[in-house]
């Protein structure tokens, strides 16, 4: 499901044909700028062929936002916005791998079910201490999943962590048992959701305090903040891989640029040193002018329609309105650099069913169901929810204007400033039609909280009961046949109920200067930032 790209800026001599996108499976470039990867012909995590970073140095790295909190409980793990950061204070517990999709000891040692899922042991390595030297030990980590799945918390991951109780074995070992069915996954969901780890000495002095002063086990330690503008992290003298000679930087900066153009130009000049970003022009730009390593997963641009309000409660608005567009003319017109997405998982997924795809676009059978619907007195009306940004308003008003092109149809957009959006469309649910972005390293837990139709993450009150079945046969094995059938299930299901629209494909570019070394990602493109460091 998650593979790779690689670009270097194109050097004097090189024609068109050594730029040719190369297929997302096949891959081994060989780069000299940042990024990189194995010659094994596959997508690797990215430093394998990479020039070895220095010891010391400063990199500064470009964030469109400052962070609200730094905590494991407030920050959703996005590579995009704040993950970053929290790679940088914590250090992955554990983190699906981006050659093998497997789960992957990182802080921690094992995590291991003998009872098909329904109890799991995680092993911790031991010795390793929190940068104020308190230790990270079973008790930690209990105190982590407790405060996750505590509402009062609120935090951002309590659908993985209410899944199952704690208990600690012993100073190194924990026992997760899971609520209901055994859930031979649940090691996915720890990877995704729950692999950031604060110390107890924070937690306990209170989420006023431990949002702004964080305290982990990662390479670096945040030694500033100045509010909208920037961080500075400098090495964890505590660092449990210190005697590697980990991390390789010194300092680490995080300044907030809100506008992509200006990242992008930040770095060209040499005023900053890397910055990540999806959107689409600005990674084929990056292609050319700078650096890029690209890596996708499952998911993309999507058109979430919200079943519970007319007029999408009615499969035919659904259907229409997805007729009506076609997602390979929207990079054609807009010139955005979008890969025209077939369904929710990308062309070269793990999980694919080429046989199952979105229908084409079919104007005259859209049409068609937009008058019918008009007859019955349900001219289709909606409004369009998006974040505040103008490559949301660019697509927004493209499809608009493509559905001016029919009759009892009507579409408005309503642009948010992005708080007040995810207020509107995640908390409130009060859309009719909204843009949403998924990036999924794995079906499992996202795709499963987001469309199981009992989950209280269900945003789209979508019920399908083939859906549902499918979900449940994803999580409940580890078979691959088994769970590439289950989720070409699912794609039927999504083709015959159209609760989302599927319009671009998720990529995530890594973009730097020629200075930039040791690029290596995991889970949905977040950066290692151990052995992230300069030439």
């Amino acid at each position: 499901m998650y593979t790779q790209r690689f670009r270097s800026r194109r050097r004097r001599g090189v024609g068109r044909s050594g730029r040719v996108l190369v297929g997302l499976a096949a891959l081994g470039l060989v780069v000299s700028g940042c990024g990189g990867g194995g010659d094994d012909g596959k997508g690797t995590g990215g430093s394998g062929s990479q020039p070895p970073a220095k010891s010391g140095g400063k990199l500064t790295m470009l964030a469109v936002q400052d962070s609200a909190a730094l905590d494991p409980f407030s920050v959703s793990n996005v590579a995009l916005a704040d993950e970053p950061r929290m790679a940088a204070l914590y250090d992955p517990l554990f983190y699906i791998d981006a050659k093998t999709h497997q789960v992957t000891a990182h802080l921690g040692e094992s995590m291991t079910t003998s009872d098909g899922g329904a109890t799991w042991t995680i092993k911790l390595r031991p010795g390793v201490v929190f940068s104020d030297g308190t230790p990270l030990d079973a008790a930690a980590v209990k105190l982590n999943y407790d405060t996750h799945a505590n509402p009062a918390t609120r935090s951002v991951h309590i659908a993985v962590a209410m899944g199952f109780t704690t208990e600690v074995v012993d100073n190194v070992t924990v026992k997760l048992t899971v609520a209901g069915a055994p859930n031979p996954n649940l090691d996915r969901g720890v990877a995704t959701e729950l692999t950031y780890i604060m110390a107890p000495s924070a937690i306990a002095k209170g989420p006023e305090k431990y949002r702004s002063e964080p305290v982990g086990a990662g390479p670096f330690v945040l030694k500033n903040w100045v509010r909208g503008s920037e961080q500075t992290f400098e090495r964890n003298p505590n660092y449990w891989q210190k005697d590697k000679g980990l991390p390789k930087l010194d300092q680490l900066s995080i300044k907030n640029v809100a506008d992509i153009k200006q990242q992008f130009n930040t770095v060209k000049s040499g005023q900053a040193d890397l910055f990540l970003s999806s959107d689409g022009k600005v990674l084929e730009q990056a292609k050319n002018d700078l650096n890029l390593v690209e890596f996708a997963t499952d998911g993309g641009q999507i058109i979430q329609f919200n079943l519970r309000k007319a007029p999408f409660d009615d499969v035919r608005a659904r259907r229409a309105v997805t007729l009506a567009l076609d997602p390979a003319d929207i990079p054609k017109t807009l010139n955005n650099g979008y890969v025209p997405a077939k369904s929710v998982f990308n062309a070269n997924s793990q999980f694919v069913d080429p046989a199952v795809t979105q229908p084409a676009q079919d104007k005259a059978e859209a049409q068609r169901l937009f008058d019918e619907l008009a007859a019955e007195g349900k001219k289709v009306d909606f409004g369009y929810l998006i974040p505040q940004n103008p490559s949301s308003a660019a697509v927004a008003e493209y499809m608009q204007s493509r559905l001016k092109e029919f009759s009892n149809v009507s579409m408005r957009i309503e642009p948010l400033e992005i708080g007040a959006y995810i207020a509107k469309y995640a908390i409130q649910r009060d859309y009719q039609a909204t843009l949403t972005q998924i990036w999924a390293v794995d079906p499992e837990p996202m795709l499963y909280g987001y469309w199981y139709s009992q989950s209280p993450f269900n945003l789209s009150g979508w019920s399908n009961a083939q859906a549902d079945a499918a979900l449940n046969a994803g999580r409940g094995s580890t078979d691959p046949a088994v769970r590439k059938q289950a989720y070409s299930e699912l794609q039927k299901a999504l083709v015959t109920d159209v609760p989302l629209w599927a319009y671009a494909e998720s990529l995530t570019g890594a973009i730097c200067n020629d200075k930039v070394t040791g690029i290596e990602h995991y889970n949905a493109g977040n950066i290692f930032m151990d052995r992230l460091g300069l030439k």
